[in-house]
């Protein structure tokens, strides 16, 4: 059998993916780039990284594909979905702890006000502006998968009332209130109770522009909106225009529908909105995570042992 890497991993991690092979009698092959790829697809059993639809489609005997991204709305082509027995693992779970404190300091900051702080610093005036108390509040969670649980966790201290909405989980987390599926009925319930709304779900079509107009006019004037799972959830002029109309006390946004954000996105010149380019998911230990996350699911699939993140394809996620 033959394995392709095809991320730009450490030449020592490729070196140890390559014993881990080895071992098993198998062949590890890297390619730096789409050509390179494309010359040795046709012999490969397992594709770890990166996999465009042009190597996907010359590699017949394919059956394994380790992504390296958590979520999987870009990639996850038609014709990949259509090969049954093609099996894709994503990367889900594996950046949460850093996206759960990513969302909660674009929270923060809001709630503080931090960023107005921040722009007047620069004119070194000494001046501050509206602060709201977050302990006591109620916190609605729309997906309660990885960045949900991470977003979770860090909400213990803060005396919050836990609303969460999730298609899958049936057995309600320790520390939330009310957990629902997502009707309509119940995310504009959650929109209404909620003094901040946390989005953690995937970006699939039933999610697409989740939160829209109608959604919008559902929240408190003093609520509060962050996102740092994916772009498109949000309708994003929408959103521009509930913060200039003051429907809305502010937003944060790690992700946009485009990136990298247009020069004439409505939300450049939106109020009391935080936009941050889509780094909820870096951290310092990241590299090192990704390698041990490829490295321990190759060994699995190489001994026979059930793949961790197996994604549903015809899902989404």
């Amino acid at each position: 059998m033959k394995i392709l890497v095809h991320f730009p991993f450490e030449p020592q991690q490729l070196e140890a993916l390559r014993q881990l092979a080895g071992q098993h009698g198998h062949e590890l092959l890297y390619a730096a780039d789409e050509a390179a790829a494309l010359e040795v697809a046709p012999q490969i059993e397992v594709l770890l990284g990166s996999f465009l639809p042009s190597v996907c489609a010359a590699a017949p005997h394919l059956r394994w594909i380790q992504s390296f991204s958590a979520g999987m709305d870009k990639i996850l082509f038609p014709e990949i979905v259509a090969r049954e027995e093609v099996t894709i693992t994503n990367m889900a779970g594996l950046y949460a702890s850093q996206g759960g404190e990513h969302a909660w300091a674009l929270l923060l900051a809001l709630c503080r006000g931090l960023h107005r702080a921040v722009r007047i610093q620069d004119q070194k005036k000494w001046q501050g502006g509206p602060v709201v108390e977050l302990t006591g509040s109620t916190m609605g969670i729309i997906g309660m998968g990885g960045f949900g649980l991470e977003i979770l966790k860090r909400a213990r201290g803060y005396e919050l009332e836990i609303l969460a909405l999730d298609p899958v989980r049936r057995e309600t987390p320790e520390g939330v209130a009310e957990l629902n599926p997502p009707t309509q009925e119940h995310l504009h319930d959650l929109l209404r109770r909620s003094d901040a709304v946390m989005l953690a779900c995937p970006l699939i079509p039933e999610t697409y522009h989740l939160i829209g107009p109608a959604e919008l006019a559902c929240m408190k004037p003093s609520a509060f909106l962050v996102n740092v799972t994916r772009g498109g959830i949000i309708d994003e002029p929408a959103l521009a225009q509930a913060l200039r109309e003051e429907r809305l006390a502010g937003a944060g946004l790690d992700v946009c529908e485009k990136e990298p954000l247009s020069p004439d996105s409505p939300l450049w010149q939106a109020p009391n909105l935080i936009l941050t380019p889509h780094q909820a998911g870096a951290s310092q230990h990241r590299p090192r995570k990704t390698f041990e996350f490829f490295r321990d699911n190759l060994r699995r699939y190489l001994t026979g042992q059930p793949l961790v993140n197996v994604v549903d394809k015809k899902k989404g996620f």
